[in-house]
């Protein structure tokens, strides 16, 4: 718990009112930070305040009460106490502070600036948002994040883990089980591809990196609308390819390339239909109508 707070004094100081709230040695009050990474763990005995004390116990009589200084460290702590305001139950609670987005502290925490100062920032990958946008199916998301990654378990990876299953594609048996194989290369991800080939794209992608090739490069006037729903299509073929091969190991029942298509159409189309309707300033046609331009519907 010690450890958790500690990390917390990045982002969180306490202005000192009546002292009441804030704890002597372990909360931000001072210059020094926490007192008891400064003091040690003979603080207490030598400041004669008890580990758990808030700042008031250090407060006696409208002044501040510490022993005569006995080090360098208790001799730096007297100066800064010197020119802090004593706490008073006259004054306002104390109030926690949280960093800002400009690096100074304010009385309101925002979550967005935390993580933003929390997390490792990396290069971004050229396919964030073929798989992040906003028009997504979050279930299809994820697993076309997680195939992105490669870190769907596919055969060719159990296998790598040293585990003894067989390594042949459960879709097509005519090859090992990969991401690609699976997605793009298996004759059932091909023909399901086939069906939404059309005026955007003329044949079915070979890969991943293909799709986020084609989505840069996608031809016409209205590609920047169009590109989401290849994006969308995309993200279905991968969830519904990997829903099969999962029904037929798992519970041993298989569905026919035309009812998988039939699956992907019907998803794609649902989501297209929930999005909100064009207005007479919006563009024009609609992604569903784009939608039809990339593939002859089902009947």
């Amino acid at each position: 718990m010690l450890q958790l707070k500690d990390q917390l004094h990045t982002f969180l100081r306490c202005s000192i009112g009546d002292g009441n709230t804030a704890l002597f040695w372990h909360d931000y009050w001072t210059e020094l930070g926490p007192l008891h990474q400064l003091f040690g763990p003979t603080g207490p005995r030598s400041l004669r305040i008890p580990l758990n004390a808030n700042v008031s116990r250090a407060v006696s009589n409208g002044h501040w009460s510490i022993p005569s200084a006995r080090s360098e460290d208790a001799v730096t702590l007297q100066i800064i106490l010197s020119t802090t305001v004593i706490p008073s139950s006259s004054n306002r609670a104390d109030v926690f502070l949280w960093r800002n987005s400009s690096g100074g502290f304010g009385p309101s925490f925002s979550s967005r600036v935390t993580w933003e100062r929390l997390r490792v920032t990396r290069p971004q990958v050229p396919w964030y948002s073929v798989v992040w946008f906003k028009e997504e199916i979050p279930r299809c998301s994820f697993i076309s994040w997680t195939a992105f990654l490669g870190r769907l378990p596919t055969r060719d990876r159990l296998i790598s883990w040293g585990l003894s299953v067989p390594p042949g594609c459960v879709l097509c048996s005519l090859a090992d089980e990969s991401v690609n194989h699976l997605f793009f290369q298996c004759p059932f991800a091909v023909a399901t591809w086939s069906r939404f080939c059309g005026r955007y794209m003329a044949s079915p992608p070979s890969s991943l990196a293909d799709v986020v090739l084609l989505c840069q490069q996608l031809p016409g006037p209205h590609a920047s609308r169009a590109v989401v729903v290849l994006k969308l299509i995309n993200q279905v073929i991968v969830y519904t390819l990997w829903r099969e091969r999962n029904s037929r190991i798992f519970s041993g029942v298989s569905s026919s390339q035309e009812a998988c298509s039939r699956l992907v159409d019907r998803a794609v189309r649902d989501r297209l239909l929930s999005l909100t309707r064009p207005t007479a300033t919006a563009p024009s046609p609609s992604l569903l109508e784009l939608f039809f331009w990339f593939v002859s519907p089902f009947s």
